[in-house]
């Protein structure tokens, strides 16, 4: 049997969390040179953030290639649905982040932007 992730393109998207896993590597090596280990623990948690909305878009990814096939209103329901959930995974987990690391929450926003700018220039032209 042939596995979904050959009926899938998913190779941009292990490239993307490559690229992201790499930078959040070396934002937190270069904040925790520069302010220490609760700053860098608050840049992880901020990057980890993003990386999560990444798995999820790949695992809505495979699941429409598994489920919905080429059946276009199916699939549109699944990316809608994959939408909605990374917002609210996204929203709960800065919530959490907020609250829990008040005193290094610039750090944890750094962590989160530097992965979704990863996000954003990683794939050029790559889909």
């Amino acid at each position: 049997m042939k596995s979904i992730e050959g009926l899938v393109r998913v190779e941009p998207l292990n490239y993307l969390l490559k690229l992201q896993l790499l930078s959040l590597v070396l934002s937190i090596s270069i904040i925790f040179l520069w302010q220490g280990m609760a700053s860098s623990i608050a840049c992880c948690y901020g990057g980890v953030m993003a990386i999560a909305n990444t798995l999820l878009q790949r695992w809505h990814l495979l699941a429409a290639g598994k489920f919905a096939k080429a059946d276009a209103g199916m699939n549109l329901g699944r990316a809608y649905r994959c939408i909605a959930q990374r917002w609210a995974l996204t929203i709960v987990l800065f919530a959490i982040g907020f609250s829990m690391l008040r005193d290094s929450s610039l750090m944890l926003l750094v962590g989160f932007i530097v992965a979704q700018v990863v996000a954003l220039f990683g794939n050029y032209n790559r889909t």
